[in-house]
């Protein structure tokens, strides 16, 4: 029995609704309460709509000494659930680009430079040392010649020195870098 009209003794109405005991309806009050009943204790009136016995009990038979209803009282409970919802998505693509550029380094050539410088005078007592003039380097190099008497002869001296140059070697080379696109799709329905 669902659907049906029910008016309280002080004139609330309500609305029956399927209970879960069979042989049980629950009457919904349009102030929002309500209250579980046994199906036979409605009395149906004239006008089509049912009144709840005052003098019945939980199994629905008349009690001729009660005067009170009793009324369960029931409790609303909230449950909060999360879900998560698709609001967009995020694509990204990674790309490498190669760009020219040009670049001017400095390079450092060094280059040896030997002299040889012809001296050829004779050395009167030992053999003149490995020195070094004015940041050049003099190796001097003796022969024993025959005379009347044997004495050294200087015949010439190796000059080493170091000549430094700078030269600009221009050259073209290539550079990457990564490069990040983002890309925003909406949800699908």
């Amino acid at each position: 029995m669902q659907g049906v009209l029910v008016v309280r003794d002080d004139g609330l109405r309500g609305t029956t609704l399927a209970a879960n005991e069979p042989g049980q309806t629950v009457v919904e009050y349009s102030d929002g309460s309500s209250v579980v009943i046994d199906t036979e204790s409605l009395i149906l009136q004239g006008d089509g709509s049912y009144r709840i016995s005052p003098r019945t009990n939980s199994k629905g038979v008349a009690d001729e000494g009660q005067e009170d209803l009793t009324i369960p009282v029931v409790e609303e409970v909230l449950a909060i659930e999360t879900a998560r919802v698709e609001r967009g998505r995020v694509r990204v693509r990674k790309r490498v680009e190669t760009r020219e550029e040009r670049v001017d380094a400095q390079v450092v050539h060094e280059e040896v430079v030997i002299e040889h410088v012809p001296v050829n005078r004779f050395v009167e007592e030992t053999a003149p040392e490995v020195r070094e003039e004015d940041g050049v380097l003099v190796i001097p190099l003796v022969e024993e010649v025959l005379v009347v008497e044997k004495r050294l002869l200087l015949r010439e001296e190796i000059r080493v020195s170091k000549r430094r140059t700078t030269t600009s070697n221009p050259q073209t080379v290539s550079l990457r870098r990564e490069v990040v696109e983002i890309e925003r799709e909406e949800p699908k329905e």
